[in-house]
C-alpha cells in the first residue's frame, strides 16, 4: 500500500479520493486568491462542474493542520453558498482567502452535504496526553459544525480502546474501521478526523469530511502505557465481584466513581496513590461500615466500600445500598430492596451522583409515604411498604433522640481530638510514630463520629426539605434557617472578608491547616501559601446578613401536633435544635479531623526531607507502606523500601493516566467501549493552578480563570490575553476551545453544565486541578 503524506487540508482529500474504501470522499475543487485573480471564469467553471446546488467553502491554509499546530477554526469557512448566486460565490471566495495570510493558501470547495443523520469528530487517540483510545464525540442534530464549535446542547462521546474488538453499533464500528484504514494510509496513528454520515442516492453512507494530523509535539506521550492484558484483568476482577457475598444483597454489583463517599469530588477521579490510599485507610475501608453499624443500619463491617480499578476509585454500589438499609428489616424484604435500588440505578445512571436523594430511602421524613408509593408498581405489597416505614421512623428516632442521640456522643467524642492534635504536636516521638498515632487518632476521634454526625446531618437535611415539601415551611423559610446557622464556612468567609494585617497570624492560627485538596500532598496549605488564597489588598464586601429566622408559637404549636401524628420523638424546639447542632457539627468535626489529616501529611512531608524525598515522589507513597513501619523492621532501609515503592506506584499511575473508564460501571465490556455521560465536564492538560474568575467580557483577564457560555471560536482572542485557563459551560472534548487548550497546554475544563456553571460564576477564586479532575471555589 502506497503511503500518503499530509498535506493541506484540501490536498488530503484530494489524495483520499481516489483509495478510500471505508468511506466516501466528496469531490472538491481547490483555488486561492492569487488563481482567482489570474481566471476567475476558469476557477469558477471547475466550481460549477462539482454539479452541487450548495456548496461549502472552507479555508486550506499551509500554515493550518500541521503536526505542531492545527490552527483549528483560526480561518473561515462558510456554509450554504448557493452555487447559481455568482456575486455571492465571488464575496464567499474572497472573504475565505482574506481570512488565510497569503494569497495562494488554498480555498477548498465542495458539495454541501445534505440529510446528515450524524456528524462529529473523532479522534484516534486521547488527544492531551496520546493514550490508546478511539475516542468518538457526534451530534444527531442534522448541523455539520456544532461539534466543532461547542454549540451542540446533546453531544454523544463515545470512547473505544483501539486494541478491543470492534463494538456492536454499526455506526461506530464503520467510523473506528476508517480510522484504522487513515492510519494506515498515512502511517500514523494520532489522527483527527471530521466525518458525516447522510443519505446518498437513497443509502446511508458515511463521509470523510477531514482528516489531519493530530497536535503532539511536546505531549505526554501515553500511547503504549496501557497494556490490554491490565484491561482484561479488569475484567475478570469485575465479573468475579458480581458474584454474591455473605450478608449481602443483590443480583449484581455496579461500581461508580461519585455515589456515598464520592471520591472523584473528594481525591479526584485519578488520584495519586498517597491521597488515595488516605482516604481508604480513614473513611473507606472500615470506618464507612462502622459508622452504619452503629447507627442502625446492616452491619457491613470489613467490606470495604471503595475498590480501586487500576487506580481509579470506584465505590460498590451494592454494597452502599445494603448500608442503607435498616438492620431490623427482614431480610426477604431488604433483598427486594436492595434489587429494586440497582435496577433503577441501572435504568437512570445519570442519577448515580443522587443515589441519597432519588434512589434510597434511608430515613424517616414527613412525606416518606408517597414516596415510598412507587414501590407499589415494583413488586412490593402495601404490608411491606408499612414495616419499611416503621422500621426507618425506628432508625430515625434513635437518631435524633434528644437525650441519647448517637451523633450528639460522636460530636463529643470528637472533642478528643483537639488533645490528641497538641500531644502530638509537641510530641518526642519519631516521625513514623507521630504518622501511625496520628492516623489511628484521625479515625476513632476524628472520621469515624464525623461520618455519624454527617449521617445526622443527612436526616436532618432530608427532614427539612420534607417539610418543604408537605408545605409547612416556604423556600424562603428554608433558606433563612439555613442561613442562620453557623457553620465553619460562614465563619471562614466572614474572617477572610474582614483580613488585614493585624488579624492574619490570628486567622491562619485557626484555619492555616486548611488546603484546597484535603488529601493531597501536593495542595498547599493556607498557611503555607496565603497569597494563593487570600488577598489582604482586594476590596472587601461584607456578608449579606439575612433577617433571622423564627416560627410563631402557633406554627411551633403545629409543629409539635406534626411530629407527633409522624411518631416522631422529639417536640418542635428539640427539633430545630437538632436540625441546627447536627448540620453545624457535620461542618465542625470535618474541620476538626482535617487538622490532624493535614497534619499527617505534613509529617509526611517533614519524614520526606530527613529521607531527601521530594514531595512530587512522597505523593505516589502509599499510607500502608509508612503505617508497616511503625511495627515492623525490615533489613533494608526505610528509605529503600519508600523509594522502591514510589518508583512501583510512579509506574502504574502512568498507566492511571492512560486510562479510560466510564462514572459508571454496570456491565464488564464497559471497561473497553463506552459512552460517557453528555454532561462529564472535560479536563484540558494535566496541569494545576490556583487564579481569580473574570467573565470574558471584562478588561482585566491576565493571570485570571476565564467563564464562558460556550466554546466557539469567536473567543480566540482570549489566548492573547495572558488568561491562567477557562471553564465553559457548553461544548464537548473536541470543540474548537478544546483543540485549542489542548494545543496551547493551557489548563481549561469543557462542559461544565448549567448547575456547575453558575457555582464558578460566584467564586472569585478557583483552583483547577486538571490531573486530578477537580474544581475547588476558594
Amino acid at each position: 500500500m502506497q503511503k500518503l503524506n499530509f498535506q493541506s487540508k484540501a490536498r488530503n482529500l484530494l489524495a483520499l479520493q481516489s483509495v478510500l474504501k471505508s468511506a466516501k470522499v466528496l469531490p472538491c475543487v481547490i483555488t486561492s486568491l492569487s488563481k482567482l485573480k489570474k481566471d476567475q471564469q476558469g476557477e469558477l467553471k471547475k466550481i460549477k462542474s462539482l454539479h452541487a446546488n450548495t456548496l461549502i467553502i472552507r479555508s486550506s491554509s499551509k500554515s493550518e493542520d500541521s503536526e505542531a499546530s492545527s490552527n483549528a477554526g483560526a480561518f473561515l469557512s462558510l456554509a450554504n453558498i448557493k452555487a447559481s448566486d455568482e456575486s455571492a460565490l465571488l464575496k464567499a471566495l474572497q472573504e475565505v482567502g482574506s481570512s488565510m495570510p497569503h494569497e495562494d493558501d488554498e480555498i477548498l470547495i465542495q458539495a454541501m452535504l445534505t440529510q446528515i443523520k450524524l456528524c462529529g469528530v473523532a479522534f484516534s487517540v486521547d488527544k492531551d496526553n496520546l493514550s490508546p483510545y478511539f475516542c468518538i464525540q457526534y451530534d444527531k442534530s442534522g448541523s455539520n459544525a456544532s461539534i466543532t464549535d461547542g454549540s451542540a446542547k446533546e453531544l454523544t462521546s463515545f470512547f473505544h480502546y483501539r486494541n478491543a474488538p470492534l463494538p456492536k453499533h454499526k455506526r461506530l464500528a464503520r467510523i473506528i474501521t476508517l480510522i484504522k484504514e487513515l492510519e494506515r494510509l498515512f502511517g500514523s496513528a494520532f489522527l483527527d478526523i471530521e466525518f458525516a454520515f447522510a443519505e446518498f442516492k437513497g443509502e446511508e453512507e458515511l463521509f470523510c469530511l477531514q482528516v489531519r494530523p493530530l497536535v503532539s509535539k511536546n505531549k505526554l506521550n501515553l500511547f503504549k502505557a496501557l497494556p490490554k492484558e491490565a484491561l482484561t484483568r479488569l475484567s475478570k476482577r469485575f465479573e468475579s465481584l458480581q458474584n454474591s457475598r455473605l450478608e449481602v444483597y443483590g443480583k449484581k454489583a455496579i461500581f461508580g466513581v461519585m455515589p456515598d463517599w464520592n471520591p472523584a469530588e473528594i481525591i479526584g477521579l485519578k488520584p495519586k496513590r498517597l491521597a488515595l490510599s488516605l482516604y481508604k485507610e480513614i473513611v473507606t475501608d472500615n470506618i464507612w461500615a462502622y459508622q452504619r453499624d452503629n447507627y442502625g443500619y446492616k452491619n457491613l463491617r470489613s467490606h470495604p466500600l471503595m475498590h480501586s480499578f487500576l487506580g481509579i476509585a470506584y465505590i460498590d454500589v451494592r454494597l452502599s445500598f445494603n448500608s442503607f438499609i435498616p438492620k431490623d428489616l427482614e431480610a426477604s424484604i431488604a433483598n427486594k430492596l436492595a434489587n429494586y435500588y440497582l435496577a433503577k440505578l441501572e435504568k437512570n445512571p445519570y442519577l448515580h451522583d443522587k443515589i441519597e436523594f432519588d434512589i434510597v430511602f434511608s430515613s424517616y421524613d414527613f412525606d416518606l409515604s408517597q414516596k415510598l408509593a412507587p414501590l407499589l408498581q415494583e413488586g412490593f405489597n402495601e404490608n411491606e411498604l408499612k414495616r419499611i416505614e416503621f422500621s426507618l421512623l425506628n432508625l430515625t428516632n434513635s437518631i435524633i433522640d434528644p437525650k441519647n442521640g448517637l451523633y450528639l456522643k460522636d460530636i463529643e467524642k470528637c472533642k478528643k481530638l483537639q488533645t490528641s492534635f497538641k500531644e502530638l504536636e509537641k510530641s518526642k516521638i519519631s516521625l513514623i510514630d507521630k504518622i501511625y498515632w496520628a492516623i489511628e487518632d484521625c479515625k476513632r476521634y476524628g472520621t469515624l463520629p464525623f461520618a455519624g454526625v454527617a449521617r445526622a446531618a443527612f436526616v436532618a437535611m432530608q427532614m427539612l426539605n420534607s417539610l418543604v415539601e408537605i408545605g409547612f415551611l416556604s423556600k424562603e423559610e428554608r433558606a433563612l434557617f439555613l442561613n442562620s446557622l453557623q457553620t465553619i464556612s460562614k465563619k471562614l468567609s466572614l474572617a477572610s472578608c474582614n483580613l488585614d494585617s493585624s488579624n492574619k497570624e490570628a486567622f491562619l492560627a485557626h484555619f492555616g491547616h486548611l488546603r484546597a485538596g484535603t488529601y493531597n500532598i501536593l495542595s498547599p496549605r493556607y498557611d503555607e501559601a496565603f497569597e494563593l488564597y487570600f488577598d489582604e489588598k482586594q476590596n472587601k464586601t461584607p456578608l449579606h446578613q439575612e433577617k433571622p429566622f423564627k416560627l410563631s408559637a402557633k406554627r411551633l404549636k403545629e409543629l409539635d401536633i406534626l411530629l407527633k401524628e409522624n411518631g416522631l420523638i422529639v417536640n418542635a424546639k428539640e427539633f430545630f435544635a437538632f436540625l441546627k447542632t447536627a448540620i453545624e457539627g457535620r461542618e465542625e468535626l470535618k474541620f476538626e479531623f482535617s487538622k490532624l489529616l493535614s497534619l499527617v501529611l505534613k509529617l509526611i512531608e517533614e519524614l520526606g526531607r530527613h529521607y531527601e524525598i521530594d514531595k512530587e515522589d512522597l505523593a505516589h507513597l502509599d499510607i500502608k507502606e509508612l503505617l508497616n513501619l511503625y511495627s515492623s523492621l525490615y533489613s533494608k532501609s526505610p528509605k529503600k523500601r519508600l523509594l522502591s515503592q514510589i518508583s512501583i506506584n510512579k509506574a502504574e499511575y502512568e498507566l492511571t493516566q492512560a486510562l479510560k473508564l466510564p462514572s459508571l460501571i454496570t456491565h464488564k465490556e464497559q471497561i473497553f467501549s463506552f459512552f460517557a455521560p453528555s454532561l462529564a465536564p472535560n479536563f484540558i492538560t494535566q496541569k494545576s493552578l490556583v487564579a481569580y474568575t473574570a467573565l470574558e467580557h471584562e478588561k482585566e483577564l491576565e493571570g485570571k480563570i476565564v467563564l464562558i457560555y460556550a466554546a466557539d471560536p469567536g473567543y480566540d482572542y482570549l489566548f492573547s490575553k495572558n488568561i491562567a485557563g477557562f471553564i465553559t459551560c457548553y461544548g464537548g472534548a473536541n470543540s474548537h476551545m478544546a483543540i485549542r487548550a489542548s494545543e496551547l497546554g493551557l489548563p481549561a475544563v469543557i462542559g461544565v453544565g448549567e448547575e456547575n456553571f453558575k457555582k464558578y460564576l460566584s467564586a472569585k477564586k478557583l483552583r483547577l486541578e486538571c490531573e486530578s479532575e477537580l474544581i475547588f471555589c476558594l
